[in-house]
């Protein structure tokens, strides 16, 4: 099973984001400050009361799918750079609120994705800022 340091691309109709590109302004994932998408979904686990009797009707249960959190921060040497990733990453996350992108990871696999969370960009210092947003998938990688 991949990990948050495998994530490779965010492919979407905006465009292609790139991360932890080796030379270059990227977009540095940070896998401390990432969560979710990878692993099992929560389990839908629905069980109802006997009547008249004891005891549970343990009915089938489900994996949800995938909710995460990527983060990380923008590696750029100006602020011209670091405001180009920035509406970099804004349009190419729009592009999926109504339509999929896909989260590619190294060895070939991957999870289709939407932008589901707010996207913030909090302050380092200077002009370092990190960025933080949430996709859901259909299922969990």
């Amino acid at each position: 099973m991949p990990g948050y340091s495998e994530i490779t691309t965010l492919v979407t109709p905006g465009g292609t984001i790139t991360f932890n590109a080796a030379t270059g302004d990227t977009y540095f994932l940070d896998p401390d400050g990432c969560s979710g998408l990878i692993g099992t979904g929560e389990i839908r686990n629905p069980v109802d009361n006997k009547g008249q009797t004891s005891g549970f009707l343990v009915h089938n249960f489900f994996e949800q799918g995938a909710r995460g959190v990527l983060a990380g921060q923008l590696h750029c040497d100006s602020a011209a750079a670091r405001n180009a990733l920035q509406d970099t990453l804004k349009a190419a996350l729009r592009s999926i609120l109504t339509t999929t992108g896909t989260l590619n990871f190294t060895g070939g696999q991957a999870i289709v994705v939407r932008f589901e969370l707010g996207l913030d960009f909090p302050q380092i210092s200077g002009i370092r800022k990190g960025f933080r947003f949430g996709l859901v998938g259909e299922t969990a990688l």
